[in-house]
């Protein structure tokens, strides 16, 4: 069997063992300074590819709540003004209603007009002021399409979205004019005024169903939110307490090869003073 003395593989093979230890010690302190077990490509690459997909999903569900709340606050600035029309097309009819009794005179059902008029025109006021964010609400030509319709991404992804069409309430659109003064005129008021009541219950049918709709998504994704983000801390974030124990023992294996190392050498030292 051959003897060499210029190589020594104990010294080699210590030296080895001790460099991986030193290695895993690096990468063991990285993750407990960092706190993350993705602080760099090297240390899980395919961890870091679903890390990041996930962390860019529970970003996207967290602009779909804020949208979704958004949307629902321009329902309810619509509801709200909706609901003054509600009120003013109300007391047109009961003032139709008055004006059509015999016991009327003609300056009576002037008088009457006149309140009409000015219950049309404040309702015609709220149809073209109402706005939310500067854009028209009431008026059928709010929206990217200026249609009225008005549309919430309301998911993570494309394609995830809902939608909510607010009508036309401009006086014009939902009544006409109402002349009180004559019969045919207080008869085809009521017509008109009925008609237009259907149509305002229609849209705030509509404004009620879309928030409904909304409030659903945001407590439905936000349970997603939560559950991702929960998905995405069991890749990301580092476990203490395995990682202290991790790091106790790559530190006592770099060590103990520092020292095979030195042992190793110190043999081989004593065998070559033997041969002089």
């Amino acid at each position: 069997m051959g003897f060499s003395i210029n190589t020594n593989i104990s010294a080699m093979t210590a030296n080895l063992h001790s460099n991986l230890s030193n290695q895993g010690v690096n990468s063991s302190l990285g993750r407990l300074s960092s706190g993350s077990n993705l602080g760099t490509a090297a240390y899980d690459a395919s961890g870091l590819g679903i890390a990041n997909q996930l962390s860019a999903q529970v970003s996207g569900l967290g602009q779909a709540i804020q949208n979704s709340n958004d949307s629902i606050g321009m329902i309810q600035v619509a509801d709200g003004a909706m609901q003054g029309i509600n009120e003013n097309m109300d007391r047109i009819r009961v003032l139709t209603l008055q004006a059509s009794n015999g016991t009327m005179s003609a300056d009576d059902r002037a008088a009457i007009q006149k309140e009409i008029d000015g219950l049309l025109e404040s309702s015609d006021d709220i149809a073209k002021q109402t706005s939310y964010n500067g854009i028209k609400l009431l008026d059928g030509t709010g929206g990217e399409a200026g249609n009225g319709t008005f549309t919430t991404q309301s998911g993570a992804d494309s394609g995830d979205t809902q939608s909510v069409s607010i009508g036309d309430a401009q006086v014009s659109s939902l009544v006409g004019a109402i002349d009180v003064t004559t019969e045919a005129g207080r008869t085809a008021a009521m017509t008109s005024i009925d008609s237009a009541m259907s149509s305002i219950g229609d849209i705030r049918s509509e404004l009620g169903a879309s928030q409904n709709q909304l409030m659903s998504n945001i407590r439905n994704i936000s349970v997603t939110q939560v559950n991702v983000a929960s998905a995405e801390s069991q890749i990301r974030d580092v476990d203490f307490a395995a990682e202290s124990a991790n790091f106790s023992q790559q530190n006592i294996m770099s060590q103990i090869g520092s020292f095979a190392q030195a042992q190793a050498n110190a043999s081989a030292a004593n065998v070559t003073r033997l041969f002089q």
